[in-house]
């Protein structure tokens, strides 16, 4: 398999009608092909298992789907010091969302903490939501205090860094409400992020009453 084939085989599974709904949704550099996730996903589990591998990693594209495909390879190997490099790459929340490593140990952790300060917006956010979907509630609860107070540090305030506060908020509120509620009164988290989160609480209540 060659770098090249790899983008043949991206556009001959595009989709044309996806690329535009993309293109709405994203403000990314990075130009949309059409791909869907599940055939992304698909993709990486073959190329994780390549030699080429490594050479797709260092590979500078310009195609959204060949870096959404590079976060999936990296996250099918848990690779820390290639995840270092490639959340400078991103800039659209889809592709910081799907691609956080799904297993952390403490050097993980550790630099989440570090991502978190970062002046990046998708580097910022990056951290969140990995904290979020993988140590939040899971672990130390004192764990979980000590990242809510660098969330509440958070002295940027980009759209995507604040709807992934509120994200976090109402994932909280799912596992401790009095906690998500110290977050919701505190006068570290601005109005619009707290506004968010409370929608999202209640869309989230709505849909647990709507399923039982």
């Amino acid at each position: 398999m060659t770098i090249k084939e790899i983008e043949n085989k991206l556009y001959e599974n595009k989709d044309d009608t996806r690329a535009i709904f993309q293109g709405k949704l994203s403000k990314t550099r990075y130009k949309i092909v059409g791909n869907t996730t599940p055939f992304l996903r698909e993709f990486a589990k073959e190329i994780s298992k390549d030699s080429i591998k490594d050479e797709v990693l260092d590979y500078d594209s310009d195609i959204f789907e060949f870096v959404l495909l590079q976060g999936f390879v990296i996250q099918r190997t848990n690779d820390l010091d290639r995840m270092k490099k490639f959340v400078y790459k991103m800039d659209d929340w889809s592709v910081c969302d799907c691609t956080h490593l799904k297993k952390m140990s403490k050097e993980h952790l550790c630099q989440l903490y570090e991502w978190i300060k970062s002046d990046k917006e998708f580097v910022t956010r990056f951290a969140i939501i990995s904290y979020m979907c993988v140590f939040l509630g899971k672990g130390d609860p004192n764990e979980d205090d000590k990242f809510i107070e660098e969330i509440y540090k958070v002295n940027h305030h980009e759209y995507y860094v604040d709807m992934a506060i509120a994200w976090f908020i109402q994932k909280l509120y799912s596992i401790n409400i009095e906690k998500a509620n110290l977050m919701l009164s505190s006068n570290k988290i601005n109005e619009f992020t707290k506004k968010k989160a409370i929608s999202k609480i209640k869309d989230s209540l709505r849909e647990r009453k709507t399923r039982g």
